[in-house]
């Protein structure tokens, strides 16, 4: 990469941070023409965006959206309201701040209406969503921010039922 093409780039992430850190939005005034394409053909060569399972229990929100974020297997997941928010996690305190999403691949939102369920005869607890029941160990129960007492108890048919997908760790 020569000189002329890396600094339109770097002119434009270092106006994006500045711009974040300070709290305002940049105007299309703030670049010039040429740096403000790069971006945009950057983006494109990731619509697919990438896996983060070092991100994995994250709630995670973009800076110019209101939509927030779970993040499994290393993909971000939709939590589809309020509604199925409150019924997964003790508080709002958890979810991060970011620059974007875009670049975590989609894995498709949660089920409306997902829920925490063990069945009468065992203490597991599961993630029910898209069909499928996850195991949480113990651990991920903490670290994902889990709200125990929305924990649903119900027969242990209706979890028997369900599909088993990986268990959440």
């Amino acid at each position: 990469m020569n000189k002329q093409s890396f600094m339109p780039r770097v002119a434009v992430v270092l106006a994006t941070l500045g711009a974040v850190t300070a709290g305002t939005v940049l105007s299309a005034h703030a670049v010039t023409p040429q740096a403000q394409a790069k971006p945009v053909l950057t983006a494109d060569v990731h619509t697919q965006g990438e896996l983060f399972p070092e991100l994995n229990g994250l709630r995670i929100k973009g800076v110019n959206t209101d939509d927030v974020y779970l993040v499994l297997d290393g993909k971000r997941h939709l939590i589809p309201s309020t509604v199925t928010y409150n019924a997964l996690f003790r508080t709002t305190d958890g979810v991060r701040l970011v620059l974007t999403t875009a670049n975590i691949t989609d894995g498709g939102p949660l089920t409306a209406y997902a829920y925490l369920a063990r069945s009468t005869d065992d203490a597991t607890i599961y993630l029910v969503s898209n069909g499928s029941k996850r195991e949480i160990t113990p651990a991920a129960l903490d670290k994902f921010g889990f709200n125990t007492a929305a924990v649903r108890t119900t027969y242990p048919s209706v979890l028997a039922a369900l599909p088993t997908a990986a268990p959440l760790t």
